[in-house]
């Protein structure tokens, strides 16, 4: 059926003209249709009809993946395919279309369909960029395989539980997307002892996305007598707050404006976020070693791997959305224990300028040393705080000191790093985007702990005694940790469940509309 439904569509936009739709692949994409073809002529490798029909199989189930298959030209390809089981043999330019969207399609399942560096979306320290030899030769393999095309797809599909949870969750949703829903029209915050017509529609509203259960006639419910009071009670409430923290809300169990606005999204929406953060998932694939340090941005937490087991893990506070976080992969190369801080230039003139003006005392109550930009120290009364010029604030190590007893380094063009902090109390808040970009970190003394686990020799005695001196100190770890940190806004358990972090940053949609516009 999928192949006559596709071999007709294609049939109407005219199979007989050229095969090739003007789409330009990427280099990379190139260079492997080019080694593939030298490995065997593309007629020869699309000779037998068996190959065309796995080749529509496959493309056809980039679907669950978030990956259209439009993109690679499935009509066309399934139109073919049809003429090859009627005897016909393809000719160069269709048996190179085929090679060229099976390579296509495989780079964007192993790397993501977008490069988000070129959209300035992720920095790696170390790019991992595939060799076009080595890619082809495993894609030859694999076709040639007992498995042929379905082994080549699997392998380049990432293997992360993070991507195979999503997906299949992923692949459930666009089975729903057709569900009729209902919407709760605005009116005032619904709350536990309501009784009203909005609070029947929040109760259909709640059955149809699996919140209340179908089978049971809750008040104002699809199976209850229209004519019964509608009462808004704990079942309700709870099942509301399941919904909130569903959906990267406040889970108090009240629905108002914000929670109204998340229930009446359309189902296609939340469905497009998940296929954005399975792009930003492949994107970040190739970095995800079995031993790393996740900092996961939108959900600010920090997780510590081991042979691909987490064991440590704790709260963060990253930044706003002013200041945002940058998503980068990059590998830790020291800790500096007792650090001093100097501020950052937007900091410096947006935050500690305007305080200085207002407040005289401001500079020795935070224990800030004034410097040129030599290092020199300054009299702070010498400097015209109006027109303060090229200098530099340094606070000292100590108590009350922004990086907290510990900063852990990494290399990045943004001057980033994870750190303590004096500001324990905002762990506790459940949206945590408070930092100019760096990563505050709950328990940073315990991680840093736990990145020195393995050291030998006198590393440890090291660390130790920097951290008795109250000096300022760096000290190497043996050997470098891989950190990855990532925006990711939706994720799923192995049971099916998504749950959506707020887009604090606001890229979904810049994703979205990006995939949107590769159709």
């Amino acid at each position: 059926m999928l192949l006559t439904a596709l071999a007709v569509e294609a049939s109407a936009r005219n199979i007989d003209g050229p095969c090739m739709d003007g789409s330009r692949p990427p280099e990379f994409v190139s260079q492997v249709v080019a080694e593939l073809d030298r490995l065997e002529p593309h007629t020869e490798r699309w000779l037998y009809p068996v190959h065309w029909q796995r080749l529509v199989r496959e493309i056809g189930q980039l679907r669950t993946d978030g990956l259209n298959p439009g993109y690679y030209q499935l009509p066309e390809i399934a139109l073919i395919s049809s003429r090859q089981s009627d005897g016909a043999y393809p000719d160069n330019c269709h048996a190179e279309l085929a090679t060229l969207m099976l390579a296509w399609s495989v780079k964007d399942l192993t790397l993501g369909r977008l490069d988000p560096e070129e959209l300035g979306l992720v920095w790696h320290q170390n790019p991992q960029r595939p060799d076009p030899a080595d890619f082809a030769q495993k894609l030859h393999q694999a076709f040639h395989s007992s498995r042929g095309l379905s082994l080549a797809y699997d392998n380049a599909r990432p293997s992360l539980a993070a991507y195979q949870n999503l997906r299949n969750a992923y692949s459930v949703r666009l089975d729903t997307l057709a569900m009729q829903r209902p919407t709760i029209p605005e009116g005032p915050t619904l709350r536990s002892g309501d009784r009203n017509e909005q609070v029947a529609q929040l109760a259909r509203r709640l059955v149809s996305q699996g919140y209340l259960p179908g089978g049971t006639p809750w008040p104002g419910g699809p199976e209850a007598d229209t004519n019964s009071p509608r009462l808004f009670d704990d079942a309700m409430a709870d099942a509301v707050a399941e919904f909130q923290r569903d959906h990267g809300l406040v889970a108090d169990g009240l629905v108002g404006k914000d929670t109204r606005a998340a229930l009446n999204t359309p189902p296609a929406a939340w469905t497009a976020r998940v296929r954005a953060n399975l792009e930003r998932i492949r994107w970040f694939a190739p970095y995800l070693m079995p031993d790393r340090l996740l900092v996961d941005i939108a959900g600010a937490r920090v997780r510590l791997f081991r042979d691909n087991k987490e064991v440590w893990q704790s709260r963060s506070q990253v930044g706003r959305a002013e200041r945002k976080t940058p998503a980068l992969t990059s590998v830790i190369s020291h800790v500096t224990v007792n650090p001093t801080w100097t501020i950052p230039p937007t900091i410096f003139y947006e935050d500690t300028l305007p305080a200085i003006q207002a407040d005289p005392d401001y500079l020795y109550r935070n224990r800030l040393t004034v410097l040129d930009r030599t290092g020199t120290p300054l009299d702070p009364d010498q400097v015209d705080w109006s027109r303060p010029g090229n200098l530099l604030l340094r606070q000292n190590a100590g108590p009350g000191n922004a990086l907290g007893e510990v900063a852990i380094r990494f290399p990045n063009p943004f001057s980033v790093y994870l750190h303590d902090t004096p500001s324990q109390r905002l762990f506790g808040t459940p949206e945590r985007f408070y930092s100019s970009g760096c990563v505050r970190v709950e328990n940073a003394l315990d991680l840093t702990d736990q990145l020195f686990r393995d050291a030998s020799g006198t590393v440890p005695r090291q660390l130790t005694e920097a951290r008795r001196s109250g000096e300022t100190r760096n000290v190497s770890l043996p050997e470098g940790v891989p950190l990855v940190m990532a925006y990711w806004t939706a994720e799923a358990d192995d049971a099916g469940r998504i749950r959506f972090r707020r887009d604090t940053y606001e890229e979904d949609g810049l994703v979205i509309d990006l995939l949107d516009r590769e159709q």
